[in-house]
Order: structure tokens, then sequence, then C-alpha cells
């Protein structure tokens, strides 16, 4: 039998495939804009990028080639759109290292005129990041987004709402659905042409996604209606198709499978209309039918993605469209049939893998061929130029050839120190990560006592309360060790969780006090985790035990030109009846190892200072430290 599991992938496969259709599927050539004859070409080449994923396929193709020689012969900007242009293509296609090839020769050889080509920048950085998307999203692709939305304000250029909206895909993506829904919401705001129904829909149907991700179907639904509402304003029957297969997938997710199912095969059949069903498509088509019991209409589909998968021989889709077919003869219980679809299935994942592992050892085989002849070639040149040079001015030769061999020597010797550079820094990244995602092993098993022994007393609300903490502050720990950055007020929740833990484990042999930056909570400020932590662990476990009296601690911060001053103090013994240096130095001299590397990384004053009261007429310890903080726009 197949998992039911299985069943419930389907309508998010569907719907991803649909969500996608207008970069699979090429529009035919009445759906093309078409410019007026007098249209600069420039104001041509901006009218086709505005058409956005609808310009693609043959059709885009052919107008690409009508188009080349005039826009080669109008300039940097001409130039400029028609390699974006371009280099779009490519990407639709799949070709990502020529998209990229594409994108970078947009902009002249000439220094940079900023006031003038801004929107060949924007446009290039944009493709250039949605390349990059397709294999990662980190620091680097946030930092590269608010660059660009920086320099897109300071020229005042004037359709932010492009960045806007690839700003809200990265976030989207990256799960912070509040910062993609707010750059949607400012992409909505800045489109100048509000009855361009194509690309409002297209907006109306991203805040459906999100609040989708949200689980808030009932809003995503009424965003998902204003989309069809739009959608059947214009004449792209690809766009109403998307809209139709979203509507289904929340159709059954709010519960209503009929519904879901009918508009699913309502977007499927308009596709269908058009010749635009994808190998994909046809595939989940027919499992859709699976699921219904209907094995005629099953079979048939996937056939229809096999032959598909036939015509250019492709191993991997064979081997899908065959592994579908096993499924649903076995589902039906015609298992002759089911064997023999799985030994096809199988041949052709052998296939699949075959031709991937002949296709490596071509490439390896050409670049070694090509890097044979690049030696050939010159070793020819460097012979020829010896011996001419030789018979000119030998004593020229030795002097460059000295040179070259202490600029060898000294290039080796660079080499050899940024590669122990960096595999120290690697090094401690790693310590420092392991350091992060560890917890006292005491601290835990006192914990873990703590609750037993309000459980063995049938103190069911304190157990409850006492263990949402500890699994709150488990969490907290987990999840910002695998993070360079975290919020600023998760790092204080997790303070307040483990003060809170400490204290009632030392049954409340001193109290503390938290003073956070007033609405921490809606701030975008961001430090490296767990770098106050070891410093109220110390003050806990060398300064409030054996304590004559009520012990006290207290942690303030404040946020100065983005510096984070964190003072943490206690009442406690102070450093001289503290326990051997030896014992605490470690998280002490990483604390500050990391301070360090931070402060190089920021460019900004990053530091630690720890003074007993005592000197001072006080009781106890304080420690100071300067943190850097990122925000995040």
């Amino acid at each position: 039998m197949i998992s039911p599991s299985r069943f419930l992938l389907i309508p998010a496969v569907i719907y991803c495939c649909f969500l996608s259709c207008s970069r699979q599927n090429s529009p035919t050539p009445d759906t093309l804009p078409a410019p007026a004859g007098d249209l600069p070409v420039i104001g041509v080449l901006k009218q086709l990028i505005d058409s956005g994923d609808r310009f693609s396929g043959a059709a885009a193709r052919r107008k690409m080639q009508q188009l080349r020689p005039i826009a080669m012969a109008a300039g940097d900007k001409g130039q400029g759109l028609y390699y974006y242009l371009e280099g779009r293509q490519q990407w639709f296609a799949d070709s990502n290292k020529a998209a990229a090839t594409s994108y970078r020769r947009m902009l002249p050889n000439t220094p940079f005129d900023s006031s003038r080509l801004i929107d060949l920048y924007v446009f290039q950085q944009m493709g250039l990041i949605r390349i990059d998307l397709q294999q990662k999203i980190d620091d680097s692709t946030f930092s590269r987004i608010y660059h660009l939305l920086e320099l897109a304000q300071q020229f005042k250029y004037p359709e932010l709402y492009r960045i806007y909206d690839l700003a809200a895909e990265i976030h989207f993506r990256y799960g912070v659905y509040d910062k993609a829904q707010t750059y949607t919401d400012k992409a909505i705001a800045g489109y100048p042409n509000k009855k361009d129904y194509y690309y409002m829909s297209y907006l109306m149907e991203a805040q459906s996604r999100i609040a989708e991700r949200q689980h808030n179907y009932q809003r995503a639904l009424h965003y998902e209606d204003s989309a069809l509402r739009l959608a059947l304003k214009q004449p792209d029957s690809i766009r109403i198709a998307t809209v139709y297969a979203a509507l289904g997938v929340l159709s059954e997710k709010m519960g209503d499978r009929k519904k879901g199912h009918q508009l699913m095969v309502q977007a499927f059949h308009i596709k269908e209309r058009l010749n635009k069903v994808s190998f994909r498509e046809y595939v989940n088509y027919g499992q859709m039918f699976m699921e219904e019991k209907d094995f005629p209409k099953a079979i048939y589909y996937i056939n229809k993605a096999a032959d598909m998968a036939r015509e250019p021989e492709n191993a991997g889709n064979l081997s899908a469209a065959y592994s579908s077919l096993y499924n649903i003869y076995y589902e039906n219980g015609d298992y002759k049939k089911a064997v023999q679809y799985l030994d096809s299935a199988s041949n052709m994942s052998l296939t699949e893998m075959e031709e991937q592992q002949l296709k490596k050892v071509m490439e390896l085989q050409a670049i070694n061929e090509l890097k044979e002849q690049q030696h050939k070639t010159l070793d020819i040149s460097r012979q020829y130029n010896n011996q001419a040079i030789i018979l000119r001015q030998q004593r020229i030769i030795l002097f460059i050839f000295g040179i070259l061999l202490l600029a060898g020597v000294a290039l080796t010797i660079v080499l050899i120190r940024q590669r122990k550079l960096r595999t120290l820094q690697h090094s401690t990244a790693l310590e420092q990560r392991l350091l992060r995602s560890q917890m006292e092993p005491h601290f835990i098993f006192n914990t873990l006592a703590v609750l037993q022994s309000f459980i063995r007393h049938d103190e069911k609300e304190k157990s409850v309360k006492y263990l949402n903490k500890f699994a709150r502050l488990l969490r907290l720990n987990l999840e910002n060790s695998r993070h360079n950055l975290v919020q600023l007020h998760q790092e204080v929740e997790a303070l307040e969780n483990y003060l809170s833990l400490q204290a009632i484990r030392f049954e409340h042999a001193f109290d503390y006090e938290v003073h956070p930056i007033e609405g921490c909570e809606d701030m975008d400020v961001f430090i490296p985790p767990m770098l106050m932590q070891p410093f109220v662990e110390n003050a806990i476990q060398h300064g409030m035990r054996n304590l004559p009296y009520k012990g006290h601690i207290s942690i303030t911060l404040q946020l100065r030109n983005a510096l984070l001053h964190c003072v943490i103090e206690d009442n406690g013994l102070g450093i001289v009846e503290e326990s051997s240096p030896e014992k605490n130095s470690l998280s002490g001299i990483i604390t500050q190892e990391r301070l360090k590397i931070l402060s190089k990384q920021t460019g900004k004053l990053a530091s630690i200072a720890v003074t007993d009261k005592k000197d001072k007429g006080g009781q106890g310890v304080k420690v100071t430290l300067i943190i850097p903080t990122q925000r995040q726009k």
C-alpha cells in the first residue's frame, strides 16, 4: 500500500509547480508585449523587463535576436538592459552560469557612473542575487540586499518596488515571514501601475503565501481571492491557472478536499488547453487521480508524462514516471505490471546514475585536456621567450629569475600563513560554537533533581512552570548555538530563564534584576549568542555560595551608537574568594577571543572589563561588556 503521507505531499507539489509555471512555461507569441514601433529601443527593453516571467520561451528568444543589433548600437544603457534580458532568459532555462556571465557584462569597463547607470547596477545585482538564492541564503545575502536598498534610496531610484519584491522573497525563503510581509506591502505601495492586473495579482498571491506559511488560512484565502479577481481582469491564462491551483491547495488545507481537487483540475485543464503542461504537472495530476482511486485516468496522465520524458530521453524523469506507474498498478492489485514498472524504474534510475557519472567523467576529461593544452602552450611560449632573452641579455634574465624566485618564495610564505590563519579561524569558530552549545552538567542534573522533588511532593503547578522554563532555556540555547547572531531579546529571554532556574535551584539564596532596553522586542538588534551567560554563571557559582546575607545579581543593558553596553554586578564574595582562576579562565579567554574577532569583523569597539568592587569599598564583582551590534532593516 502507498503511504498516506505520500498522498499528502501531492497537493503541495502541485502548488509549487503551478507557482513556478511562469518560469517553466513559455507564453505564446500573442501574449508577449507589443511595444509601439516608434518607441526607442531602451523603452522597448524596459517594457520587456516589466513583462516579467511572461517574456520567456521561443517567442522571447526570437524577439531578442531581432533586438540585439539595435540594442548593441544604443550605448551603455541599451547594451546593459539587453544583457539583463539575455541573462534572465538563461536563468529561466536553468543555465545559471551563462546567466551570471550575461549579468556581469551589463556594466561598461569604464569607471561606473552611478548617477547615470544606477538602474543597470540594480538590475545586475538583483539578477546575481536571484542566482545565488538557488544555492543558499546566509548573512551575505541579507547584506547584499540591504546594501542595494540603501544605494537605491541614496540615488532616489524610482523603481524601489523591484528591490522590495526581491527582499520579500529572500525573507520568505528564510522563514522570516513578518519581514516578508513588510517588504511585500512596500512593493505594493510603491508599484506605480495599479492597473497592471498581472503583477498586482502576483503580489496578492505573495501575500497569500506568507499568510499560509503562518497557518492563517482565512487570511490566505482572502488574498488569493483578490489575486483571482485581478487575474481574471488580464488576458494571461497561465496566471489564472496559477491562482486556481493555489486556491485548490488552500481549500484542501481548510478541509474542503472536493473543492480543492476541482480547482486544481480547472487549473490543469487551462494549461493543457494551451499545451503548457510540464512533466511534473502530468505526474502530479495522475497521482491526484490515484488518490481518488480513479486508476484509468491516473495511468493515462502518468503515461503522458512518460511520453514527454522519452522525447529527450530523460532517464531521471522516466524513472519517476515508472515509479508512479508501479504505485498505481500495485494499489490497483495488478502486481504483474507493478513489478514490470518497478524493474523499468530501477533500470532508468541506474541509467540516470550512469549518465551523471559519464557526464562528470567527460567534464573532468575536458578540464584535464584544457589544462594539458594550456601547459603545452605555456611551455612553448616560455621556451621561445627564454631563448630570445638569453641571446639578447643574459644578465637581465638572471636578474629577473632572481626576482621571480624571491617573489615565489614570498608568495609561498604568504599562502602558507594565510592557510594556517584560515585553519586557526575555522578551529576557533568550531570551538566557540561547541562552547555555545554546551550547558553546565551540574546545572542540568540539579535542575532535574529540583523538578523531581516538585513531582514527588505533588506540586503540579510548580512542576509545570519549572519544566516550561527549563525546556524553553534548552531550546533557546540549542537554537542560538546554531547561529552566529541572534536577536537581543532572545538572548535576554535566555538569561532570564537561566537566572530563574538557578534562583529556584539555590532555594532563593539570591534575587536578580534584568534591566533590558525598552522596546527591544521590536528592535532588529543582533549580537553573538552566549557572550553574557558565562559571567552570570560565574556570579552565581562563585559569588552566591555560602553567603551570610541575601545575594543579588543585577544585569543592565544600554544601546549607545550601535554598541551594547552590558553591566553584570553582584554583591557576592568577590574575586579573591573565588575558586582557582584556572577553572574559570577558559570561558573568559574564549569570550575575549570572540570579542576580538567581532571587533575586527565589524570595525567597532568590543571590550570586557572585570572589577572587584572591594577596591572601591563595595562588595562583589562588576563585569562590563561592550558588544558591537548589527541591525536588519
